[in-house]
């Protein structure tokens, strides 16, 4: 079982990708969840940037969501990770010990040493391979940089993967431009979760009180 499958009930009443102090967001965990609770979210998960060589310390993040778990009761705090795909064999720019620690993980690509549309699709086909993955961060966001379009042909392949390895399409508010990819999900019956990437409280999603 995948770590997100236990909330499978809130991926739409959730924010499941937000960035903290700890990297490049922000606001803490604190400001963050209080937020949330005034968006009306019923979880949000922490998802900062990691690499191989951490520049912070991983373990103090987690105490600072553990805290935020006994101050927010109502609120489903997720620790998680966004890590970068960093070749065609999927390999993530993390540790396997920050992983084990991570409730969700995120395999997102931020640049790609390889340019080829070919190499592209199979990194994807590869990271959404990855036992560790749960969510399919911003697909398909970024390759304009590389002059690259992925079509719904050559999407559908990628889609019938993350269904078979019960990874998560996400739907990022923060890449609009991506949500063809989700659209094209939910029309296929993939699992989708949505996700501000927010990186200050004003980018979290907002839901209304029921």
């Amino acid at each position: 079982m995948k770590g997100w499958e236990p909330f499978r009930e809130l991926l739409i009443w959730g924010d499941w990708h937000c960035h903290t102090t700890y990297t490049d967001g922000e606001n803490t965990v604190q400001e963050m969840c209080e937020q949330a609770v005034k968006n009306n979210l019923k979880l949000i998960a922490f998802t900062d940037h990691v690499r191989r060589d951490l520049d912070y310390d991983f373990n103090l993040l987690l105490r600072d969501i553990d805290a935020a778990r006994k101050e927010f009761p109502n609120l489903k705090i997720l620790s998680g990770c966004e890590a970068k795909v960093m070749d065609t064999e999927g390999s993530l720019d993390v540790t396997s010990d920050v992983m084990k620690k991570c409730d969700i993980v995120i395999g997102s690509f931020h640049g790609f040493p390889l340019a080829e549309k070919a190499e592209f699709l199979l990194a994807i086909k590869n990271m959404i391979r990855n036992h560790n993955i749960d969510v399919w961060g911003h697909p398909t966001a970024l390759l304009h940089d590389y002059e690259i379009q992925v079509t719904k042909k050559e999407a559908d392949p990628l889609i019938e993967l993350c269904k078979k390895h019960s990874v998560l399409v996400e739907r990022n508010t923060k890449y609009p431009e991506t949500a063809w990819v989700s659209d094209r999900a939910l029309e296929l019956g993939a699992d989708v979760v949505f996700s501000s990437d927010a990186h200050s409280i004003k980018g979290l999603r907002k839901l209304r009180k029921l």
